[in-house]
């Protein structure tokens, strides 16, 4: 991954890209807002900036987890997409605290 600047206005480009907005809550962690599909879901992704090089993502929205919540699931993809054009090398790992883990299938590459 790219030093803190680099990161920093990656992350801005990568908002832009998307048609979200980022907001920087502190040095370390931003909030990233995206309004997804016909519906307008508003999906929020948190990206904390911790140690060099790593960055995690936790992403938020009310949509239902029923259908496999396609839409806050697109928006998770894209941004892991642009993270790993970001960095070199990523290392992706996936956790779900709420409703279970994600299946690990993504081609993000």
């Amino acid at each position: 991954m790219p030093g803190d600047q680099a990161l920093r206005a990656g992350l801005q480009d990568l908002a832009l890209e998307l048609g979200g907005t980022l907001s920087w809550l502190d040095a370390r962690n931003a909030t990233l807002v995206l309004n997804t599909g016909s519906s307008g879901l508003s999906v929020q992704v948190l990206l904390e900036l911790s140690h060099p090089g790593k960055v995690g993502v936790l992403v938020s929205s009310r949509e239902g987890m029923g259908r496999g919540a396609p839409l806050s699931r697109q928006a998770l993809e894209q941004v892991l997409a642009g993270l790993i054009r970001l960095g070199d090398q990523a290392v992706i790992r996936f956790r779900s605290d709420r409703d279970g883990p994600v299946r690990q299938t993504m081609a993000l590459r």
